[in-house]
């Protein structure tokens, strides 16, 4: 028992005299997202070579949040050199945010990976159990613009209510959409979606992106703001543009509040309309 200590003991010190180089390289560096149907399997490498006698450790972190920010939990196999990622039937647990991360334990080097695994978004569909909606989330982070032309891509117009009974349905669909679509579980600390709203032209008159009429034309009633919204908050050297001229919706509660146009957020769609039988 006493020689493999001695060993290994002699082995980490031979490896570790190179600490003044950089100690391991990486051979294969997975890929940022990777979409994946439920019941389909999920395999993603991750692998290092070590410069010294040494390979680096290699292990996974699942869930560290959207903005890839958060602890998360490590995933119990450790491997020299290499590991993989296997999912042999992917659930909807299995739908969040990863992290390869590759670790010399001689020199303290570490390297980090982010992997998003998400299921093709569907957003009109009710492939999840979402049920039929009008308006579609999309539960990927974009800017306000990038969301635009996100939907405009699909074939569709971003979300843009302009009445109350309209925000209102708009507000049970993002709700719906939470609760069942698995995509969505990375956002549970995300509470804005772009919505299709911008008072770029004139600060205070806020405008449909649709058709670019006055909301205070075309919705009746006053605009479901958020409390001291909008309130034009501002971004000074920030090397953005420091207005806040557009607009999201609460996914939770449904009011609105004017927001910075490069924040990334998830959106919401609106659907197209089924055709009838006939048409």
């Amino acid at each position: 028992m006493l020689k493999p200590l001695i060993c290994l003991t002699a082995l980490l010190a031979f490896a570790c005299a190179r600490k003044g180089q950089k100690s391991f390289e990486v051979l294969v560096q997975p890929p940022s997202q990777i979409e994946v149907k439920i019941g389909r399997t999920v395999s993603v490498v991750c692998a290092a070579h070590g410069h010294s006698m040494m390979d680096p450790i290699v292990y996974w972190v699942k869930g560290i949040g959207v903005r890839h920010k958060e602890e998360g939990r490590r995933l119990p196999v450790t491997a020299v050199g290499k590991s993989v990622l296997y999912i042999e039937a992917a659930a909807a647990d299995d739908i969040a945010s990863y992290k390869c991360v590759i670790e010399d334990l001689c020199t303290g080097d570490k390297e980090e990976f982010e992997v998003d695994i998400d299921v093709p978004d569907d957003t009109c569909q009710d492939v999840y159990g979402v049920g039929h909606v009008v308006y579609g989330a999309t539960w990927s982070f974009r800017n306000w613009t990038a969301a635009i032309q996100d939907c405009e891509s699909k074939g569709m117009q971003i979300a843009m209510p302009t009445s109350e009974e309209e925000n209102a349905e708009l507000l049970r669909n993002l709700q719906a959409s939470f609760n069942t679509h698995p995509n969505a579980r990375k956002f549970a600390h995300e509470n804005w979606v772009w919505i299709g709203a911008h008072d770029m032209t004139k600060e205070g008159e806020f405008t449909s992106v649709i058709d670019e009429q006055l909301l205070k034309d075309i919705y009746p009633g006053k605009l479901p703001w958020a409390p001291k919204q909008p309130d034009n908050r501002q971004q000074p050297n920030s090397g953005f543009p420091e207005d806040q001229d557009v607009v999201g919706i609460h996914r939770d509660r449904g009011y609105w509040d004017d927001s910075f146009e490069h924040y990334n957020r998830p959106y919401a769609c609106l659907c197209p309309k089924k055709k009838g039988k006939g048409q």
